[in-house]
């Protein structure tokens, strides 16, 4: 029998400082520019074609998406906050 019980080993705190997961582009918001990934600005949404116009801050490129690229089959999918 031992004088001093051992510790028992305790979960140390761990901080992860990884980069997280990019994030899924969604319908309805700003997605990066295709040519140069800069930052796009969402100009119009064509409610009725479905489709999404938008402009690179950085290189000027003009852009388009269309809700089906994003896979959305459903309009409940859409605009979910």
């Amino acid at each position: 029998m031992a004088l001093f019980s051992r510790k028992k080993a305790e979960a140390e705190d761990v901080i992860d400082l990884r980069q997280p997961e990019p994030v899924k582009a969604q319908w309805g918001s700003p997605v990066p520019c295709p040519s140069c990934s800069g930052r796009g600005y969402l100009d119009h949404i064509d409610p009725y074609k479905e489709i999404m116009f938008l402009h690179c801050t950085e290189c000027g490129n003009k852009y388009e998406f269309t809700k089906a690229e994003f896979g959305i089959d459903d309009s409940s999918d859409a605009f979910t906050l």
